[in-house]
Protein backbone atom coordinates (compact mmCIF):
# COMPACT_ATOMS: atom_id res chain seq x y z
CA UNK A 1 0.00 0.00 0.00
CA UNK A 2 1.50 3.36 -0.91
CA UNK A 3 0.25 5.62 1.58
CA UNK A 4 -2.27 5.11 4.43
CA UNK A 5 -3.76 7.26 7.56
CA UNK A 6 -2.63 7.14 10.71
CA UNK A 7 -4.93 5.89 13.13
CA UNK A 8 -4.10 8.30 15.70
CA UNK A 9 -3.02 12.23 14.95
CA UNK A 10 0.04 13.33 14.33
CA UNK A 11 2.48 16.10 14.05
CA UNK A 12 6.18 17.06 13.09
CA UNK A 13 8.34 19.33 15.70
CA UNK A 14 10.71 21.06 14.13
CA UNK A 15 13.80 23.08 16.68
CA UNK A 16 17.06 23.72 17.13
CA UNK A 17 18.60 20.37 17.74
CA UNK A 18 20.17 21.05 21.29
CA UNK A 19 17.04 22.65 22.22
CA UNK A 20 14.68 19.94 20.75
CA UNK A 21 14.09 18.42 24.38
CA UNK A 22 13.10 21.66 25.89
CA UNK A 23 10.20 22.21 22.83
CA UNK A 24 8.56 19.04 23.69
CA UNK A 25 8.33 19.38 27.38
CA UNK A 26 6.53 23.13 26.25
CA UNK A 27 4.67 21.20 23.92
CA UNK A 28 3.34 18.86 26.51
CA UNK A 29 2.22 21.62 28.90
CA UNK A 30 -0.26 22.67 25.95
CA UNK A 31 -0.94 18.59 25.48
CA UNK A 32 -0.14 16.61 28.23
CA UNK A 33 -0.76 13.25 25.74
CA UNK A 34 2.11 14.43 23.42
CA UNK A 35 4.45 11.64 23.09
CA UNK A 36 7.69 10.99 20.49
CA UNK A 37 7.47 8.48 18.82
CA UNK A 38 10.81 8.85 16.39
CA UNK A 39 13.54 11.67 15.76
CA UNK A 40 13.21 12.11 12.04
CA UNK A 41 16.43 14.19 11.82
CA UNK A 42 18.13 16.27 14.07
CA UNK A 43 15.81 18.55 15.83
CA UNK A 44 12.59 17.77 13.84
CA UNK A 45 10.70 14.97 16.06
CA UNK A 46 7.59 12.74 14.93
CA UNK A 47 5.20 12.95 17.99
CA UNK A 48 1.93 11.27 18.33
CA UNK A 49 -1.27 13.51 20.21
CA UNK A 50 -4.51 13.47 21.45
CA UNK A 51 -5.66 16.23 19.17
CA UNK A 52 -3.76 17.78 17.30
CA UNK A 53 -5.64 20.59 16.22
CA UNK A 54 -6.43 21.93 19.32
CA UNK A 55 -2.80 21.12 20.32
CA UNK A 56 -1.94 23.61 17.17
CA UNK A 57 -4.15 26.49 18.62
CA UNK A 58 -3.19 26.06 21.56
CA UNK A 59 0.82 26.48 20.50
CA UNK A 60 -0.61 29.36 18.15
CA UNK A 61 -2.24 31.14 21.44
CA UNK A 62 1.10 30.40 24.04
CA UNK A 63 4.01 30.87 21.16
CA UNK A 64 6.10 28.28 22.70
CA UNK A 65 10.05 29.95 22.90
CA UNK A 66 11.35 26.71 21.34
CA UNK A 67 8.89 24.89 19.27
CA UNK A 68 9.63 27.09 15.94
CA UNK A 69 7.33 24.98 13.19
CA UNK A 70 4.19 22.49 13.59
CA UNK A 71 3.26 20.57 10.66
CA UNK A 72 0.16 17.41 10.80
CA UNK A 73 1.51 14.53 9.83
CA UNK A 74 -1.87 13.19 8.77
CA UNK A 75 -0.48 10.36 6.39
CA UNK A 76 2.22 8.52 5.65
CA UNK A 77 3.35 7.96 1.70
CA UNK A 78 5.65 5.09 0.51
CA UNK A 79 8.50 6.89 -1.73
CA UNK A 80 9.89 5.44 -5.13
CA UNK A 81 12.44 7.91 -5.67
CA UNK A 82 11.53 8.75 -8.30
CA UNK A 83 9.31 12.46 -8.87
CA UNK A 84 6.24 11.01 -11.27
CA UNK A 85 5.45 7.98 -8.44
CA UNK A 86 5.91 10.31 -5.44
CA UNK A 87 4.16 13.23 -6.60
CA UNK A 88 0.77 10.96 -7.91
CA UNK A 89 1.46 9.19 -4.73
CA UNK A 90 0.97 11.98 -2.55
CA UNK A 91 -1.29 14.18 -4.12
CA UNK A 92 -3.61 11.18 -3.43
CA UNK A 93 -2.73 11.16 0.20
CA UNK A 94 -3.64 15.28 0.00
CA UNK A 95 -6.59 14.63 -1.42
CA UNK A 96 -8.05 11.85 0.81
CA UNK A 97 -7.63 14.07 3.70
CA UNK A 98 -10.89 15.73 5.01
CA UNK A 99 -8.95 19.30 5.39
CA UNK A 100 -8.57 19.05 1.14
CA UNK A 101 -11.91 20.94 1.08
CA UNK A 102 -10.35 23.74 1.85
CA UNK A 103 -8.75 24.11 -1.44
CA UNK A 104 -11.80 25.74 -3.12
CA UNK A 105 -11.65 28.00 -6.40
CA UNK A 106 -9.10 31.52 -5.56
CA UNK A 107 -8.43 30.06 -1.81
CA UNK A 108 -4.79 30.73 -1.66
CA UNK A 109 -2.59 28.19 -0.57
CA UNK A 110 1.03 26.92 -0.67
CA UNK A 111 2.88 23.30 -1.03
CA UNK A 112 5.77 23.21 1.52
CA UNK A 113 8.34 20.09 0.89
CA UNK A 114 10.73 19.45 2.91
CA UNK A 115 13.84 16.78 2.39
CA UNK A 116 14.87 16.02 5.84
CA UNK A 117 18.96 15.07 6.24
CA UNK A 118 18.69 10.97 7.43
CA UNK A 119 18.24 10.26 11.70
CA UNK A 120 20.95 7.81 13.17
CA UNK A 121 19.21 4.62 11.94
CA UNK A 122 17.91 5.22 8.21
CA UNK A 123 18.39 4.35 4.82
CA UNK A 124 20.82 7.30 2.64
CA UNK A 125 18.69 6.22 -0.53
CA UNK A 126 18.91 9.39 -2.42
CA UNK A 127 15.25 10.82 -3.94
CA UNK A 128 15.85 12.32 -7.36
CA UNK A 129 14.32 15.46 -6.98
CA UNK A 130 14.20 18.85 -5.33
CA UNK A 131 11.74 19.49 -3.05
CA UNK A 132 11.63 22.82 -5.21
CA UNK A 133 10.45 20.64 -7.69
CA UNK A 134 8.32 18.43 -5.68
CA UNK A 135 6.48 21.95 -4.55
CA UNK A 136 6.22 22.83 -8.19
CA UNK A 137 4.85 20.05 -9.51
CA UNK A 138 2.39 19.66 -6.64
CA UNK A 139 0.97 22.50 -6.94
CA UNK A 140 0.26 22.91 -10.36
CA UNK A 141 -1.69 19.47 -10.34
CA UNK A 142 -3.60 20.78 -6.95
CA UNK A 143 -4.57 24.57 -9.10
CA UNK A 144 -5.86 22.51 -12.10
CA UNK A 145 -7.51 20.22 -9.84
CA UNK A 146 -9.27 22.81 -7.28
CA UNK A 147 -9.13 26.07 -8.95
CA UNK A 148 -6.90 27.09 -5.98
CA UNK A 149 -4.34 29.54 -6.33
CA UNK A 150 -0.75 29.22 -4.97
CA UNK A 151 0.34 31.88 -3.16
CA UNK A 152 3.86 31.15 -1.73
CA UNK A 153 4.53 34.36 0.47
CA UNK A 154 1.08 34.45 1.78
CA UNK A 155 -0.60 31.16 1.80
CA UNK A 156 -3.99 30.24 3.79
CA UNK A 157 -3.83 26.74 3.76
CA UNK A 158 -0.27 25.06 3.83
CA UNK A 159 -0.08 21.37 2.70
CA UNK A 160 3.10 20.17 4.45
CA UNK A 161 5.37 17.39 2.92
CA UNK A 162 8.03 16.01 5.01
CA UNK A 163 10.08 13.29 3.13
CA UNK A 164 12.95 11.07 4.36
CA UNK A 165 14.69 8.89 2.19
CA UNK A 166 12.01 5.84 1.92
CA UNK A 167 8.74 8.16 4.04
CA UNK A 168 6.62 11.20 3.17
CA UNK A 169 4.49 12.60 6.11
CA UNK A 170 1.99 14.61 4.68
CA UNK A 171 -0.59 17.10 6.52
CA UNK A 172 -2.81 20.15 5.71
CA UNK A 173 -3.17 22.91 7.91
CA UNK A 174 -3.63 27.25 8.47
CA UNK A 175 -0.38 28.64 7.80
CA UNK A 176 -1.01 30.31 11.12
CA UNK A 177 -1.28 26.89 12.86
CA UNK A 178 2.50 26.09 11.84
CA UNK A 179 3.89 28.77 14.01
CA UNK A 180 5.68 29.91 10.70
CA UNK A 181 4.85 30.86 7.40
CA UNK A 182 8.35 29.39 6.44
CA UNK A 183 9.04 25.65 5.78
CA UNK A 184 10.47 24.18 9.39
CA UNK A 185 10.35 27.69 10.52
CA UNK A 186 13.55 28.39 8.54
CA UNK A 187 13.32 32.22 7.32
CA UNK A 188 15.61 33.18 4.67
CA UNK A 189 16.93 36.48 3.46
CA UNK A 190 18.45 37.45 0.76
CA UNK A 191 21.67 37.95 1.28
CA UNK A 192 22.86 41.97 0.28
CA UNK A 193 25.83 43.64 -0.88
CA UNK A 194 26.09 46.29 2.05
CA UNK A 195 25.19 43.78 4.66
CA UNK A 196 27.94 43.80 7.36
CA UNK A 197 27.21 40.85 8.91
CA UNK A 198 25.16 37.45 9.93
CA UNK A 199 24.01 38.87 13.16
CA UNK A 200 21.54 41.46 11.03
CA UNK A 201 19.36 38.14 9.98
CA UNK A 202 18.37 37.67 13.69
CA UNK A 203 17.07 41.17 14.02
CA UNK A 204 15.39 40.95 10.87
CA UNK A 205 14.08 37.85 11.63
CA UNK A 206 13.04 38.91 15.04
CA UNK A 207 11.01 42.23 13.34
CA UNK A 208 9.15 39.52 11.49
CA UNK A 209 8.48 37.14 14.21
CA UNK A 210 7.43 39.72 16.92
CA UNK A 211 5.67 41.38 14.30
CA UNK A 212 7.90 45.03 15.18
CA UNK A 213 7.79 48.14 13.19
CA UNK A 214 10.70 50.04 13.43
CA UNK A 215 9.79 53.41 14.19
CA UNK A 216 10.98 56.36 11.00
CA UNK A 217 12.14 58.93 13.17
CA UNK A 218 13.68 59.01 16.71
CA UNK A 219 16.96 57.65 18.20
CA UNK A 220 17.78 54.14 18.91
CA UNK A 221 20.35 52.53 21.37
CA UNK A 222 22.47 50.11 19.96
CA UNK A 223 24.54 48.09 22.56
CA UNK A 224 27.61 45.78 21.75
CA UNK A 225 27.12 47.74 18.44
CA UNK A 226 30.53 46.82 16.86
CA UNK A 227 30.82 45.66 13.86
CA UNK A 228 27.24 47.21 13.11
CA UNK A 229 24.79 45.12 11.25
CA UNK A 230 22.05 46.03 13.68
CA UNK A 231 23.16 49.69 13.69
CA UNK A 232 22.63 49.84 9.54
CA UNK A 233 19.66 48.07 10.01
CA UNK A 234 18.32 50.55 12.41
CA UNK A 235 19.45 53.59 10.43
CA UNK A 236 17.98 52.22 7.29
CA UNK A 237 14.63 52.59 9.11
CA UNK A 238 15.54 56.64 9.74
CA UNK A 239 16.58 56.29 13.20
CA UNK A 240 19.31 58.32 14.67
CA UNK A 241 21.77 55.42 16.45
CA UNK A 242 23.58 55.62 19.18
CA UNK A 243 26.25 52.67 19.25
CA UNK A 244 28.00 51.59 22.18
CA UNK A 245 30.95 49.46 22.16
CA UNK A 246 34.40 50.05 22.54
CA UNK A 247 35.60 47.75 19.09
CA UNK A 248 35.40 49.62 15.82
CA UNK A 249 32.48 49.58 13.51
CA UNK A 250 32.63 48.82 9.82
CA UNK A 251 34.14 51.40 7.60
CA UNK A 252 30.87 52.35 5.77
CA UNK A 253 29.18 53.18 9.27
CA UNK A 254 32.51 55.10 10.09
CA UNK A 255 31.48 57.78 7.53
CA UNK A 256 28.13 59.12 8.58
CA UNK A 257 27.75 62.51 10.27
CA UNK A 258 27.05 62.62 14.09
CA UNK A 259 23.54 63.59 12.93
CA UNK A 260 22.80 60.46 12.18
CA UNK A 261 25.31 57.92 13.86
CA UNK A 262 26.92 58.28 17.45
CA UNK A 263 29.63 55.89 18.19
CA UNK A 264 30.28 55.94 22.02
CA UNK A 265 33.79 53.57 22.52
CA UNK A 266 32.95 52.05 25.38
CA UNK A 267 31.93 48.87 27.12
CA UNK A 268 27.80 49.11 27.67
CA UNK A 269 28.34 48.94 31.15
CA UNK A 270 30.27 52.06 31.40
CA UNK A 271 27.61 54.53 29.34
CA UNK A 272 25.09 53.24 31.13
CA UNK A 273 26.73 53.86 34.98
CA UNK A 274 27.40 57.07 32.94
CA UNK A 275 24.01 58.12 32.14
CA UNK A 276 21.51 59.34 34.74
CA UNK A 277 17.93 59.50 33.92
CA UNK A 278 17.39 63.33 34.54
CA UNK A 279 19.80 64.08 31.27
CA UNK A 280 19.22 60.70 29.68
CA UNK A 281 17.77 60.81 26.40
CA UNK A 282 14.80 58.59 25.31
CA UNK A 283 15.29 56.37 22.71
CA UNK A 284 12.24 54.72 20.77
CA UNK A 285 14.21 50.84 20.72
CA UNK A 286 17.19 50.05 22.35
CA UNK A 287 18.65 46.41 20.93
CA UNK A 288 21.30 44.25 22.45
CA UNK A 289 23.25 41.11 20.68
CA UNK A 290 26.38 41.05 22.91
CA UNK A 291 28.20 38.31 24.27
CA UNK A 292 27.29 37.60 27.34
CA UNK A 293 25.71 35.20 29.88
CA UNK A 294 21.61 36.01 29.57
CA UNK A 295 21.04 36.76 33.35
CA UNK A 296 24.01 39.77 32.40
CA UNK A 297 22.12 40.77 29.93
CA UNK A 298 18.98 41.12 31.42
CA UNK A 299 20.23 43.05 34.16
CA UNK A 300 21.59 45.07 32.22
CA UNK A 301 18.49 45.72 29.93
CA UNK A 302 17.12 46.55 33.46
CA UNK A 303 19.32 49.86 33.60
CA UNK A 304 18.74 50.85 30.14
CA UNK A 305 14.61 50.62 30.76
CA UNK A 306 14.89 53.97 32.65
CA UNK A 307 16.10 55.31 28.92
CA UNK A 308 13.07 53.84 27.22
CA UNK A 309 10.61 55.94 25.82
CA UNK A 310 6.70 55.08 26.71
CA UNK A 311 5.85 53.84 23.74
CA UNK A 312 9.87 52.24 23.31
CA UNK A 313 10.69 48.56 23.06
CA UNK A 314 13.55 46.60 23.95
CA UNK A 315 15.04 44.17 21.26
CA UNK A 316 17.57 41.51 22.90
CA UNK A 317 19.55 38.44 22.25
CA UNK A 318 20.10 36.14 25.26
CA UNK A 319 22.93 33.81 25.26
CA UNK A 320 22.34 30.41 26.69
CA UNK A 321 25.38 27.96 27.90
CA UNK A 322 25.57 24.34 26.66
CA UNK A 323 23.98 22.18 28.54
CA UNK A 324 26.62 20.32 30.70
CA UNK A 325 26.04 17.74 33.79
CA UNK A 326 26.57 21.06 35.95
CA UNK A 327 25.11 24.20 33.77
CA UNK A 328 21.67 23.78 31.98
CA UNK A 329 20.64 26.31 29.61
CA UNK A 330 16.52 26.41 30.80
CA UNK A 331 17.56 27.55 34.81
CA UNK A 332 19.61 30.01 33.05
CA UNK A 333 17.06 31.56 30.51
CA UNK A 334 13.94 31.21 33.32
CA UNK A 335 16.33 33.36 35.39
CA UNK A 336 16.93 36.19 33.15
CA UNK A 337 13.44 35.94 31.60
CA UNK A 338 12.14 36.45 35.86
CA UNK A 339 14.89 39.73 36.06
CA UNK A 340 13.34 41.07 32.77
CA UNK A 341 9.58 40.52 33.59
CA UNK A 342 10.64 42.21 37.24
CA UNK A 343 10.36 45.59 34.99
CA UNK A 344 9.18 45.13 32.05
CA UNK A 345 5.38 44.85 31.25
CA UNK A 346 5.51 42.73 28.64
CA UNK A 347 7.84 40.30 27.79
CA UNK A 348 8.20 37.83 24.70
CA UNK A 349 11.22 35.26 23.77
CA UNK A 350 11.12 33.00 20.87
CA UNK A 351 14.38 30.76 19.70
CA UNK A 352 14.68 31.89 15.97
CA UNK A 353 15.75 30.28 12.83
CA UNK A 354 18.85 32.83 12.81
CA UNK A 355 19.88 32.17 16.59
CA UNK A 356 22.29 29.32 17.68
CA UNK A 357 22.77 28.94 21.32
CA UNK A 358 20.58 32.03 22.31
CA UNK A 359 17.22 33.10 22.45
CA UNK A 360 15.75 36.57 21.04
CA UNK A 361 13.65 38.73 23.53
CA UNK A 362 10.83 41.35 23.34
CA UNK A 363 10.39 43.58 26.01
CA UNK A 364 8.22 46.80 26.52
CA UNK A 365 8.62 49.51 29.58
CA UNK A 366 5.54 49.30 32.25
CA UNK A 367 6.45 53.17 32.34
CA UNK A 368 3.86 53.38 29.96
CA UNK A 369 0.54 53.72 31.19
CA UNK A 370 -0.70 56.00 29.45
CA UNK A 371 -2.62 56.37 26.14
CA UNK A 372 -3.26 52.81 23.56
CA UNK A 373 -0.85 50.23 25.23
CA UNK A 374 2.47 48.76 23.05
CA UNK A 375 0.83 45.22 22.45
CA UNK A 376 -1.59 46.96 20.49
CA UNK A 377 0.30 48.87 18.79
CA UNK A 378 3.13 46.86 18.24
CA UNK A 379 2.91 43.46 19.09
CA UNK A 380 -0.74 42.48 17.84
CA UNK A 381 -0.36 44.23 14.03
CA UNK A 382 -1.37 40.90 13.13
CA UNK A 383 -4.45 40.39 15.15
CA UNK A 384 -5.62 43.86 13.72
CA UNK A 385 -4.50 42.67 10.15
CA UNK A 386 -7.55 39.43 10.10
Amino acid sequence: MSYGAYDRARVIVTAQAEFLEPALAELQLLCGELKLEEELAPGIALCAVSDMRRLLRQAMEHRPIFARHLAPAQAVVELSGTIDEDCARLAVALAALPEFAWLRPGEHFAVQARLLPPGPHQSVRPLFYTSGQLNQKLASAISEETGAREFVRKPHVVLSIALTAERGFVGISLAEENLSSWPGGERHFARLPEQISRSELKLLEALEVFHLTLPEEGEALDLGAAPGGWTRILLQAGLHVVAVDPAALAPALQELPPSRLEHRRCPAEVYLAAVTPRQARRFAVITNDMRMDARDAARLLVRAAELLREDGFVLSVLKLPHATKRIQPLPVLREALGILQGTYAIVQARQLFHNRQEVTVVAASPRQGQGRPFSARRLGERERRR
